[in-house]
């Protein structure tokens, strides 16, 4: 079919922003709009006839117009054939008419061969051109002849086609006859033509009648289809109809609705589960409100139980957190008389070595367990919520070279570099807890010395520009980075937890674990947070950003 009137294709256009998901494009064409208005609107049944029937509709006619073009070429072919026979069939009998100029010896034919169907007009003209005889009730509006085939034909042609007729042409010629006197045949001579005008009255009937007839039979197939179609949806739709129904009366508190199990069997399934669905939620409620008659009781019970519980754990946490600064204070103090001792026993210079090595390790042991101890007292004050800041001035430079200088020892022993940069921007004075923040960044130094054993350790301090900091306020970043032995990702996930230690049995050795967690409990009391960086056997980044008052 011809398809010029087809518009062209344009991508689907955007929807509006409020449009929902049932909502119609406005840039859509207005059929298109009133279509799918009405397939909200409808119901399914109706949306299947119609969309059955418009198929229906459309391939009628496409069959109806194939079969009128295809039984049209047919009978064309054939009343061509016969005009040209008609056309032939005259100019035979019309050699004599020509031969003499005497119209009379051809009307008889001409007449003839007016009396087939769809013959027009009927003309006989010489070589030159010079009408002979013309009849024929059209014979007045015959078209201008054409020009000959060359050379010159001896079959009949087709002259010229309208709308409304064919025109044929054929050749008039003389038949020469041989006799006993004759040495040679004379050849045939052209007399003149034949020109036959057929009208095409009977194409069009034919092919009207054709796409009449199997229109009409294809329609009837159609509406026999969209019968069975609209009983094939009725057996569809009227089961999902009683099941939509008895949801309906669902959402309305009706719980003792069920679906009827009827329709293919598909449909009677979700019946059927629906109805069991039904009948579960019915046993739901009904255990549900068993248990509503003692839900206050068992709430009001289970209150209780975590209330005492509750208690008994804030007893508790405050008992552990007691002993331990108790202990810790009590241990100390015997401990400080140990380690006095020892140094004043050192002092003597009457010792042998062998007893001089055992004061230094009964020294250096106290000094750890006295670390330990510190470290405890520390981390329970924090946890009982009884650390607090003592907020004071500090000089920034002279107060980070003198934690620099502290653990310079440790790295000269070692043979790493340890190097302080600090940044252009950094305030002279600011008010902060001297004591904790000297313990953050030692602990941190310490430990990045400890695990180096190549290379060297670098602490930065730099001022950043923050547009959300408060007047009169700097935002300071404290990176301490090592090139060291590196954490493992499954230590730097639990190694700010108390207790732990990263690194291997030998590197543990005369640690506590309980440093970084500390820090991080320190750093989170000044309003930050210490973050890690680190691959292993490439070394690690610890840093934390606080924001400070500036002093003037």
């Amino acid at each position: 079919m011809n398809d010029s009137h087809t518009p062209p294709r344009s991508p689907t256009p955007a929807l509006p922003p409020d449009a929902g998901a049932g909502a119609t494009p406005r840039r859509w064409p207005w059929p298109l709009r009133m279509y799918a208005r009405h397939a909200r609107e409808s119901s399914f049944r109706r949306q299947l006839s119609l969309g059955v029937a418009l198929g229906a509709l459309c391939l009628a006619l496409m069959v109806a117009a194939v079969n009128a073009w295809q039984g049209g070429r047919e009978v064309r072919a054939m009343l061509m054939e016969q005009g040209g026979r008609v056309a032939t069939n005259l100019a035979s009998n019309s050699s004599l008419a020509l031969l003499y100029a005497a119209a009379d010896n051809a009307e008889e034919a001409v007449r003839a061969s007016l009396a087939f169907p769809d013959v027009m007009a009927i003309e006989i003209r010489d070589t030159r051109g010079h009408l002979l005889l013309a009849l024929g009730p059209e014979r007045d509006r015959l078209p201008t002849a054409g020009a000959p085939p060359a050379p010159a034909a001896s079959e009949a042609w087709l002259d010229q086609e309208t709308e409304e007729s064919w025109a044929f042409s054929a050749p008039v010629w003389t038949r020469p006859e041989p006799t006993p006197f004759d040495v040679t045949l004379s050849p045939a001579q052209l007399l003149g033509h034949v020109r036959v005008v057929q009208s095409k009255a009977t194409l069009h009937r034919t092919q009207a009648s054709l796409f009449v007839t199997n229109f009409g039979v294809a329609l009837l197939f159609s509406l026999i289809f969209l019968v069975a179609v609209r009983y094939l949806a009725l057996r569809l739709t009227r089961p999902l109809a009683a099941l939509s129904d008895a949801m309906a009366r669902v959402e309305h508190g009706e719980s003792d609705a069920r679906a009827p199990a009827g329709g293919p069997h598909d449909i009677a399934l979700m019946a059927h589960s629906f109805n069991r669905m039904i009948a579960a939620l019915q046993e739901r409620e009904a255990e549900l409100g068993a248990h509503r008659d003692h839900l206050e009781d068992l709430v009001r019970e289970r209150t209780l139980e975590l209330s005492d519980a509750k208690e008994r754990a804030e007893i508790a946490s405050r008992a552990k957190s007691q002993f331990l600064a108790r202990m810790s204070h009590e241990l100390r103090t015997p401990l400080n008389a140990i380690m006095g001792y020892a140094q004043i026993l050192k002092m003597d210079s009457g010792l042998t070595a062998k007893q001089r090595s055992g004061l230094d390790i009964i020294h250096s042991s106290g000094q750890h367990l006295l670390t330990l101890i510190v470290d405890i007292l520390d981390l329970s004050r924090i946890e009982a919520g009884k650390a607090e800041l003592r907020i004071a001035p500090v000089e920034l430079v002279p107060r980070l070279q003198a934690v620099v200088d502290i653990v310079r020892v440790m790295a000269e022993d070692k043979h790493i570099a340890l190097d302080l940069e600090l940044g252009p921007q950094l305030p002279a004075v600011v008010l902060a807890d001297e004591k904790r923040l000297n313990q953050v960044l030692l602990n941190l130094l310490g430990n990045a010395v400890k695990f180096t054993h190549v290379g060297g350790v670098t602490l930065r301090v730099q001022a950043l520009a923050s547009t959300g900091a408060e007047v009169g306020h700097a935002l300071l970043r404290f990176e301490v980075q090592d090139s060291g032995v590196g954490i493992a990702e499954d230590q730097a996930v639990r190694l700010f937890e108390p207790f732990e230690q990263a690194g291997s049995a030998e590197q543990r050795v005369g640690g506590t674990g309980l440093g970084l967690a500390i820090s991080r409990q320190l750093v989170r009391m000044m309003g930050g947070e210490v973050r890690l960086e680190s691959r292993l056997a490439q070394g690690s980044r610890f840093w934390f950003e606080i924001s400070v008052p500036v002093v003037a």
